[in-house]
């Protein structure tokens, strides 16, 4: 049986959101239309005084503005209707169905490297599947890169695929 990954929200999800409140104020300008053509308001129709502020025989420079935002909106929200959604988690390697965070990875790998021997502080950031280590090393310690990569490569080995980079810096002393 296949389990599905788990998934970030797709990118046009916040459009569907914008989409509909532009659909609302769109409802809202027709129902006010439709009560000033009934005579059930005094006030003038706003969708009329729209139409009647187009009504020109050649085109402004802010409607063909408005005109290439608007083509360009559209394709953009075209394009992030088609994108799929970003992995949320990472697959753990083994037996089971694990997937873990990117943060926990982060916080795993940051414990590990602040084990590895001459290491004061280290700091992780993980992009997609890289991770960096950010490593403070003790003044005139002993310690190598090679030392915080085997640290960190033995605590994450069958967390996921994941492309290990260190780099070190001597603290002052």
């Amino acid at each position: 049986m296949k389990v599905r990954e788990p998934r970030r929200s797709p990118a046009a999800s916040w459009l569907a959101v914008l989409g509909a409140l532009l659909l609302l104020a769109f409802a809202a300008l027709l129902a006010q239309h439709a009560a000033a053509a009934r005579g059930w308001t005094s006030a003038s129709s706003w969708l009329g005084e729209a139409l009647a502020a187009l009504d020109d025989r050649e085109p402004s420079t802010w409607v063909l503005a408005g005109g290439v935002a608007a083509v360009l909106l559209g394709l953009w929200f075209l394009v992030a209707a088609f994108l799929p959604a970003r992995r949320s988690h990472l697959h753990a390697e083994g037996p089971g169905d694990l997937w873990v965070t990117p943060a926990a990875v982060e916080a795993v790998a940051a414990d590990a490297a602040e084990r590895a021997p001459g290491v004061l502080h280290a700091a992780t950031e993980m992009r997609r599947r890289r991770l960096r280590v950010k490593a403070l090393l003790a003044p005139g310690s002993e310690a190598a890169v090679a030392d915080i990569l085997e640290s960190v490569g033995t605590r994450l080995g069958s967390l996921a695929e994941i492309e290990v980079s260190v780099q070190a810096k001597e603290g002052a002393r």
